[in-house]
Parts: C-alpha cells; structure tokens; sequence
C-alpha cells in the first residue's frame, strides 16, 4: 500500500480538506478528554497554519492535518500551547538531528538496529493505545550509540504519530532492562538524559497514557531516580515498576503480549512487520527530514521571555478568529 507523502511547503497553494475517519466512540473521547470537535478543529488548524506561514524561522514545514492535529491534540485544541510545541518539536530536530530527524530505515546502521528487536510496536490494545517495547538488554553497547538508539525510538513513533486513532488514545511504553549492564547506561551521558527526559516532558506530541519499567537493576536505580525527578508530575503517575516479565500479563493485553512476556505474540514477527512498514514509510520520513527551523534568523519573540507567545502567534490567532467571526 503506497504512503502519501505530504509537502513540507510551509505556504502551499492550497491544504489538504481534512475528512474525520474515527469512530463514534473515539470521537466522543475526542471530545470529552481533548476538547475536539467540528466547531474547535476547523478554526484551530487554520490558526495553526497561519502561525507556521508567518513565522520567519521556519523555513519548511508539514501543514497537512493529520501532522498539525497531533500538537492540537496533545496540547487538548490549546492552539497557543500547540504554536509552542510544534516550534519546539522543529528545534530539537534541527539541533540535534542524529537523534531524532535524520531516520532513514535504508541506512545501514539503523537497519541493523532493526533487525534486533531493540524497539518493537506490538500493536493496538482493547483501549484502543498503541503499545511499544524498547528492550535495552538487546542493545550491543559496544556497536550502538546513544544517538541509534533515540533515532530508532523516532522512527516509531514518527511511523505511528500519522495515524489519528493513535493521536486521541496514546500510547503505552513498555521499558524492558533485562539483562542491562552498567555499559548499556553509559551510552547516555547526563546531558543526554537531561535532553531526552526534556523532550518527552516538553516535545513529544504523543500521549503516554502508561510506562512499563521492567526489570530494572540496582546499578541503574540512581539513573532512575534522575530521570524520574526531572519528570512532570503527570507522567511520574502514569508510570509502573515490575520486577519480573510475568507481571506485564495483568498490564498488557495478552493478544499482543510477545510470548517472552508470556503473551501470545511472536516478537521476531512483530518485529519483521515493523521493519516491512518502516520501509514503506521511508519515502516520508526522507520529505519530512526537509523540515527546518532557521534559528540564525532573530527569533519572532526575542525581546521577550514568553516562549512563542509572540506577535507572531498572536495574530495568527486573532487574526483568524476575526476573520471566521467564531463566537
């Protein structure tokens, strides 16, 4: 099935007319837990656009709906909010691009991570969430980097953020430290973790509706502990320690538990069709990696400390509103 490989044109001639194809009841979540509805979607998407067209850093951009969504939705239609963290999204791309922007599931060294099992989507549990595993035991510390590693967690969640199901129920992580040795900690220096917890506190525009933290070792608590205090509060909740692999049985739907888990998945299937998939999806990824942010240009709010609350993103805002005269 071909991929629809989206402009990254940031004043196209013309957008994309969105067509809502969730269900009724995903819908109603939608609603009820992310203020989203027809009346909120419309006006928000051209606001969103217009704040990208306006921008003077941002060189290219995705303004495609279905990319747009998943900051108006993880930001519950806060159309500021999402202005901040889409700007946010292009900045940690650009600056640090062999982590999280320059995924090409052809390049040699990414399909090598792939082929073991490091980073495996299982599929869609009964709540309708996507759930992942990144068992770190498999990574050889050694051959892989820090930076492998992040881009491969990208290259899945980028695969899975352009389906909107997923944009309203979330995600859950499952975090496997079977079998981790001090080395495999020492690949992430303190400023990559400090990076890394910031991205997923602030960046990541996906919904974690629940981390799984299996196994993990004494050697590791004190990493733990940083990580966990930089965390928000929010997140610190949603997050579950086990210390063996069976009791993800009472955690994780068994239909797409992998059998190491006692499930009855095959995780080296799981796995082959996420490498089938990230293929056919290469094609996008590629475009989407033309993305940027032009940081050498003065930045829209520069004389202020207000984040992207900006001049920029105030008219982009008011200026839509007025001109659709929404109520």
């Amino acid at each position: 099935m071909p991929v629809s490989v989206p402009t990254v044109e940031k004043c196209p001639s013309t957008y994309d007319q969105y067509e809502c194809k969730l269900n009724a009841e995903v819908q109603q979540i939608a609603k009820e837990q992310l203020n989203e509805s027809d009346q909120t979607r419309g006006p928000s998407l051209i606001q969103l656009r217009e704040f990208i067209a306006k921008h003077p850093q941002i060189g290219a951009c995705r303004t495609d709906a279905i990319f747009l969504l998943r900051f108006l939705r993880s930001t519950k239609f806060n159309v500021m909010a999402a202005c901040e963290l889409l700007e946010r999204y292009l900045i940690i791309r650009d600056t640090m691009p062999n982590h999280f922007k320059r995924i090409d599931p052809a390049d040699e060294n990414l399909r090598s991570a792939l082929e073991k099992a490091i980073v495996v989507p299982l599929g869609v549990d009964a709540e309708g969430r996507h759930v992942v595993t990144i068992r770190f035991g498999t990574i050889d510390p050694h051959k892989f980097t820090s930076q492998l590693v992040t881009l491969l967690c990208s290259l899945s969640f980028e695969m899975h953020l352009d389906e909107e199901l997923l944009q309203v129920t979330g995600f859950v992580i499952v975090l496997d430290f079977a079998n981790t040795t001090m080395a495999h900690f020492s690949l992430w220096s303190l400023e990559e973790l400090k990076m890394i917890v910031a991205v997923i506190n602030d960046v990541l525009s996906l919904r974690l509706k629940e981390i799984h933290i299996v196994q993990l070792p004494k050697v590791a608590s004190m990493i733990m502990d940083y990580c966990l205090a930089a965390l928000s509060p929010k997140l610190k909740e949603r997050i579950k320690f086990h210390k063996t692999p069976d009791a993800l049985k009472d955690a994780i739907d068994e239909s797409i538990l992998p059998t190491i888990y006692g499930g009855k998945q095959s995780l080296e299937e799981a796995n082959e069709k996420f490498r089938q998939r990230a293929m056919q999806e290469r094609e996008r990824l590629l475009k989407q990696a033309d993305m940027f942010i032009d940081l050498s240009i003065p930045s829209p709010n520069a004389n202020n400390n207000t984040g992207v609350h900006s001049s920029v993103a105030d008219e982009a805002v008011i200026g839509s509103f007025r001109k659709l005269n929404v109520d």
